[in-house]
């Protein structure tokens, strides 16, 4: 195949992406219609997808040799930081400032974009280098990638509301900063959700009301407490808040698909033709089409709430009296680009690659498939994740400064991924002749 091949297939793959999304941007949906959606993707929707794709896909021993994709994503996420550690060194940026430069950087988009770029390159005639062996299908082929890709959406969706939000928070000393009128702006709900497989629907209340727990049992432990059971029962407190956070619709759905993919018996009963649990399999697959396309509408009308609150030039403006001056805000937007399409990206596929070369035996799956490193080559250079404002009104932080590196990282994102996902293809296509 051409270089031109591969980049019809990476910009007809986008394609679905621009257009939806533009439509839902174009639409200005309030905040109303995108809470009613955001409801319905992430309680029906989304779940069922994520059922879905996995209970299909995969089975038991593909899933033993997927032990790579979570120790792929702590290191890169591990590189993601270092490189914005350095690069916010140099550019001279605050501690405060660089810290949410790495927490966009750390967390990307992981199936809002990868779902349908997977889907167009499995659809396009070109794609047949990819598939794994000669009784596989372009079905088959984008079932797996996206359950490849829900692994690390369930990182993304376990890190983000803890190692996140504990890297946004400032230093104790700096709590004690006064807060500018903006603080309570912060403190309304906001529209702020993914839509996508494993996201939080979250509102900054419950961040807020988790916040204030958190600080009740902190000045608890100081003072002693006049009964055993109080303390208990604040310490409970504490981990139903921690864990609250995560038990979502979408995750659900994901461990009860990976309990079905852990027995066999119960997975061949599940989707077996003609049977009424295929029926029912069926109807879940179906709710689980209407996932990408409303995700995308409130990606897009999401963007346009987002721009909206990006500090107008000259002025920097954030949620607390923290000042962050227009060149920096441009500094940080450009160390968030390089490290989400250039950084981290460069360090996955060597990763990937020198597996492949010396050490196949490490991951067989690597060498058997190349949609796992199509899959992981593709979440790697993904924008941030969207939820980054929802973060840094957690924390009452910089929200205007997130949405302006969201606007711009998905601006600059939609034409860098079409090169990017061309240049993934050629390797993938490598990897799959045996080169």
């Amino acid at each position: 195949m051409s270089v031109i091949n591969y980049i019809v297939i990476s910009t007809q793959a986008l394609s679905s992406i621009f257009f939806i999304g533009a439509t839902g941007y174009f639409l200005k949906l309030g905040s109303r219609e995108l809470q009613v959606l955001a409801r319905i993707n992430v309680s029906i929707f989304t779940p069922a997808l994520l059922f879905s794709k996995i209970s299909r896909s995969l089975g038991r021993e593909t899933l033993y040799d997927l032990w790579l994709i979570p120790i792929l994503y702590l290191v890169l996420g591990s590189a993601g930081l270092e490189w914005t550690r350095l690069g916010g060194r140099f550019f001279g940026l605050t501690d405060a400032f660089r810290r949410l430069c790495s927490v966009a950087v750390y967390f990307s988009n992981v199936n809002t974009i990868l779902i349908p770029i997977i889907e167009g390159i499995a659809a396009s005639p070109d794609s047949r280098f990819l598939l794994r062996d000669r009784d596989d299908t372009p079905q088959k082929m984008a079932d797996r990638a996206i359950a490849y890709g829900m692994i690390i959406g369930i990182m993304n969706n376990l890190l983000r509301w803890s190692v996140g939000v504990a890297i946004m928070t400032p230093p104790k000393s700096a709590d004690s900063c006064p807060a500018t009128s903006r603080e309570s702006s912060a403190d309304t709900p906001s529209p702020s959700f993914e839509g996508f497989a494993c996201g939080i629907q979250t509102t900054v209340d419950e961040h807020t009301s988790l916040l204030a727990e958190e600080a009740a049992w902190t000045s608890s432990s100081a003072v002693p407490s006049s009964t055993a059971s109080e303390h208990v029962r604040l310490v409970c407190t504490r981990i139903w808040y921690a864990v609250r956070q995560c038990l979502t619709p979408p995750l659900c759905a994901v461990v009860v698909a990976l309990l079905v993919v852990l027995v066999p018996p119960l997975q061949h009963a599940l989707l077996q033709h003609g049977s009424y649990t295929y029926c029912v399999w069926m109807a879940i697959d179906t709710c689980g089409q209407a996932c990408i396309p409303a995700t995308l509408l409130a990606l897009g009308a999401q963007l346009a709430i987002k721009r909206s609150l990006e500090p107008q030039s000259g002025q920097g403006i954030s949620t607390t009296e923290r000042y962050v001056s227009e060149r920096d805000q441009n500094r940080g937007i450009v160390l968030v680009v390089l490290g989400r399409f250039v950084v981290v990206p460069l360090c996955c596929c060597i990763i990937l690659l020198s597996i492949h070369r010396f050490a196949p035996w490490l991951v067989p799956l690597l060498r058997a498939d190349p949609m796992l490193f199509l899959t992981l080559a593709i979440v790697s250079a993904t924008p941030p994740a969207v939820n980054l404002l929802t973060v840094a009104q957690s924390v009452k932080m910089y929200e205007g400064e997130s949405a302006r590196i969201l606007s711009y990282s998905y601006a600059i994102g939609m034409f860098v991924l079409s090169v990017e996902v061309s240049v993934f293809l050629y390797l993938a296509s490598l990897l799959s002749s045996g080169a």
